[in-house]
């Protein structure tokens, strides 16, 4: 996903989190990672700073979390949810596209195997030891 803070275009995989940086969120901020997680769902600026904090940290450069909260290290806030939101629906229409999952179809190709109505319930041929007679 391209996100732009400052004018500035990043790539950073919202779907990928390393347990360092989740640690390293926890740490410079000093709350749980979930609460990030439920601060930016619920479109909290400050869930939105720690984004921001993380996808610098993620490139390599070091902006002291402080420093955003603060206000000493400003950018748009609004460029940036909308470079996140335009990045969401360009990745829902090449979804849309390819609609396929990958996943296999769900029935056999020549139709859905089935189990005989003969067939009793517990067998003991394919069973370790027959009902009550387990060895131990």
């Amino acid at each position: 996903m391209k996100i732009t803070i400052g004018g500035e275009t990043f790539d950073y995989d919202m779907d990928s989190r390393p347990m360092s940086e989740a640690i390293a969120i926890e740490r410079a901020w000093g709350r749980r990672y979930a609460e990030f997680q439920q601060e930016l769902a619920a479109g909290s600026a400050e869930g939105w700073a720690v984004l921001a904090w993380a996808v610098w940290r993620r490139s390599g450069r070091e902006v002291p979390l402080a420093d955003i909260l603060d206000g000493k290290v400003d950018f748009d806030h609004t460029e940036m949810v909308r470079s996140v939101n335009a990045a969401a629906a360009e990745e829902a229409r090449a979804a849309e596209e390819d609609p396929t999952s990958g996943a296999g179809p769900r029935t056999a190709p020549d139709g859905t195997a089935t189990t005989s109505a003969a067939t009793s319930e517990r067998s003991p041929k394919s069973s370790a030891s027959a009902r009550g007679k387990s060895g131990s």
